[in-house]
């Protein structure tokens, strides 16, 4: 019921709530004349009552900051809408729109359809302008293409991309010359249908919508260009100097600012189309959460990954052990990681079928060696012509490098059936602990062979034994 005489209410009280300052004002205003409407005498009944009740006035209040709020709302959801697009707020539909009307106006103020020498002579005039702007975009589109060519050998990255656009605005100007040519020759003759098509308000339209678009697509692919070339050029300078930290996470931050690009620019391209683009974003969430329960598998792969990722437990580059493959890290990214072995077969894991990770190459790496010997030798004279080896690899130019330590040989470490089994070890750089073990058994082949240092292996003894009867 109190809702019902609300409105009355809020009605009465605004009008009585203004006397007092309209008779304040009396001395300055020069007549101040009584609302011919008067106030049926229940409501203000009414009023008064709801005013001296604590709880009715408490209520009134409450109902009165509702209205305000929802009015508020309507307020905000109406200025919404209103709110221009972007390329109305940069002027550039009503510049395109007034370049249009100007183009109009002098095809209509030189009368050059009055007669069959001015139609012919504009029509010359049209077609020659028309190829020369045709064959000179052609040109220009060549020598881009070439310099992009040119830039790319230089610098030594890919910009094939930019060469595809290139191409692709090439062909949306000549399509631009051709169809201002045919407007112009319809002008020219006369020919109504074609020259209504043009002027009608839906190919006003759309041919402002697709310019606006057109600019916009423009400035996204130079903004994702220019990021994708410095990302690229960074890239670069992590391969030439071994990077690998840097070469995992580039492709990674590379795929998410094309994610949120193309994102951000779908939704200006669809404002500018005319598109709402509320109901989108809404559906986009109902449908993420949607995928979300649908799709755990993925979504488990995507924070182990940047998981993995974040704590740079493996990189590209490292040879590693995981989900039962065994190679080098090709390929990582927020949802898998690529493996390639040494027969080159490619490993497609998902990081949540991965459990445990064995990187053999992390920070440095170790070649370990059980050196067998015969019985026979002396195990000391052994470990000095090992450290002998380990020294003069050491000391070649080529594997220097890639050693950290002198040899650690750890000593006796069991007895077999026909040998003993000395350990030592290896510390080298990340990778290079194959090249330097292959070098080593090489060297110490060669160095037993001359010491006659016999390395056991396994053989059999067969006694052939006669009987005589």
């Amino acid at each position: 019921m109190k809702k019902y005489i609300l409105l009355p209410l809020l009605s009465l009280f605004l009008l009585v709530s203004t006397l007092p300052s309209y008779a304040q004002m009396g001395p300055f205003l020069p007549s101040v004349t009584a609302p011919k409407e008067t106030v049926p005498k229940e409501n203000i009944e009414k009023l008064i009552k709801t005013l001296e009740n604590e709880t009715d006035r408490k209520d009134l209040i409450t109902n009165l900051e509702l209205l305000l709020t929802q009015q508020a709302k309507k307020e905000t959801v109406s200025n919404a809408e209103n709110l221009p697009s972007l390329t109305e707020q940069l002027g550039l539909r009503g510049k395109i729109s007034t370049a249009v009307k100007k183009y109009e106006k002098f095809l209509d103020k030189n009368a050059i359809s009055s007669s069959f020498v001015h139609q012919s002579l504009g029509s010359f005039i049209t077609l020659l302008f028309g190829i020369g702007l045709f064959l000179g975009v052609r040109k220009i589109a060549a020598r881009a293409i070439k310099g992009i060519e040119h830039l790319s050998e230089k610098i030594g990255l890919r910009l094939s991309r930019i060469s595809f656009y290139t191409r692709v605005l090439q062909t949306l100007l000549k399509c631009l010359i051709i169809g201002i040519m045919i407007y112009t020759l319809s002008k020219i003759w006369d020919l109504d249908s074609v020259v209504r098509f043009f002027e009608s308000s839906q190919m006003k339209s759309f041919l402002t919508s697709s310019i606006t678009v057109f600019l916009v697509a423009i400035l996204a692919a130079l903004i994702w260009e220019a990021v994708g070339i410095y990302l690229s050029y960074i890239l670069k300078l992590a391969d030439d100097n071994n990077q690998t930290r840097v070469k995992t996470l580039l492709p990674l931050i590379r795929n998410i600012v094309l994610s949120v690009f193309g994102l951000l620019f779908g939704l200006v391209i669809m404002s500018e189309m005319g598109l709402d683009v509320a109901p989108f974003l809404a559906g986009a969430g109902v449908i993420g959460v949607a995928v979300g329960f649908g799709a755990q598998s993925m979504v488990k792969d995507l924070l182990t990954g940047f998981t993995i990722v974040l704590e740079d437990i493996i990189r590209v580059g490292d040879v590693v052990s995981l989900g039962g493959c065994t190679g080098t890290v090709e390929k990582i990214t927020l949802r898998k990681v690529q493996l390639r072995d040494f027969g080159g077969i490619v490993y497609t894991i998902p990081f949540s079928q991965i459990t445990t990770i064995q990187n053999m190459t992390k920070i440095f790496s170790y070649w370990v060696m059980d050196i067998s010997v015969d019985y026979k030798h002396n195990t000391d004279d052994v470990i000095d012509t090992l450290k002998e080896i380990d020294h003069d690899l050491r000391e070649d130019p080529e594997f220097k490098m890639m050693i950290l330590e002198p040899i650690e040989i750890v000593g006796v470490d069991k007895f077999a059936d026909n040998a003993v089994i000395i350990k030592a070890r290896i510390k080298t750089l990340p990778v290079k602990q194959w090249a330097v073990g292959r070098e080593f058994n090489r060297r110490m082949k060669i160095v037993f062979d001359r010491k006659g240092i016999e390395i056991p292996f396994p053989q059999r003894v067969v006694t052939v034994r006669s009987s005589t009867v």
